[in-house]
């Protein structure tokens, strides 16, 4: 019998698909369909870099954070501060160092290099991992210009015996962060110490600080470390780096 229309006529017949047929369309229609890309991430997007991280000799910036026991504090140690000594910051700069480097004046007032680079006050300096790179790259040209002149650097390739017959080779980075804890002075007798007399007597206080300047030695010994001096200090930081004087600790 034909099929009807509501109005009474004949409609024609409507073929039949197969329910193959349909899937298969169900699938071409799918496979037409876009499919959503996955997200790519924008070139050049990612963590910005630590504030050491950014700086010359990174890796020997850390240890040295490391040593000071400044890195494991909150922000990395940046807004640390000794209340015995007063030593400030990530590296732990004393008050008598700041003014070597020319961040502080005689009167103990932050001078204009520090203010160049935000600093006015003690907390400016707390705040601003920056500066405080900034305050240890010139640290490092002056301690560098420190220890060539006085002839530790000189001995940098050479081997001694140290205070309990360790062999320790001294390496560049070595001295630099032993100039760090204890000062290019003493870093120069406890080397002329170990060269010269080394079965000479040495008081109580003398020995604590020569184990302090072999500690660094040998835990520096093999850190990467490029040399500042050719790494231009802005404007009167570079008079201050190549007039030498004393260290931190010296």
């Amino acid at each position: 019998m034909e099929p009807v229309s509501a109005s009474g006529g004949v409609t024609a017949a409507r073929p039949r698909q197969s329910a193959a047929a349909g899937r298969f369309d169900l699938a071409l229609a799918r496979a037409s369909e876009p499919r959503p890309q996955p997200a790519r991430p924008l070139s050049g997007i990612g963590p910005a870099p630590r504030a050491w991280e950014a700086a010359q000799n990174p890796e020997f910036r850390q240890r040295i954070a490391e040593a000071e026991r400044s890195a494991e504090h909150a922000r990395h140690g940046y807004g640390q501060r000794n209340p015995s000594s007063g030593a400030l910051g990530r590296y732990q700069f004393l008050p008598s160092t700041l003014f070597d480097i020319g961040w502080k004046t005689a009167d103990g007032r932050w001078s204009s290099i520090a203010q160049r680079h935000g600093v006015n006050s003690e907390a400016d300096f707390l705040a601003n991992p920056e500066a405080q790179e900034a305050a240890m790259s010139a640290f490092l040209r002056r301690v560098e210009v420190q220890i060539e002149r006085n002839g530790a650097l000189a001995r940098q390739g050479q081997r001694l015996r140290g205070l309990n017959g360790e062999e320790i080779a001294l390496t560049e980075s070595g001295l630099v962060a032993a100039a760090h804890r204890r000062g290019a002075g003493t870093l120069a007798r406890y080397l002329a110490h170990r060269a010269n007399t080394p079965d000479a007597p040495l008081s109580a206080r003398e020995r604590a600080a020569f184990q302090q300047v072999e500690r660094r030695l040998l835990d520096f010994q093999q850190v990467a470390y490029a040399s500042m001096r050719g790494t231009p200090a802005p404007g009167p930081a570079r008079a201050l780096a190549q007039a030498g004087g004393t260290a931190a600790g010296g």
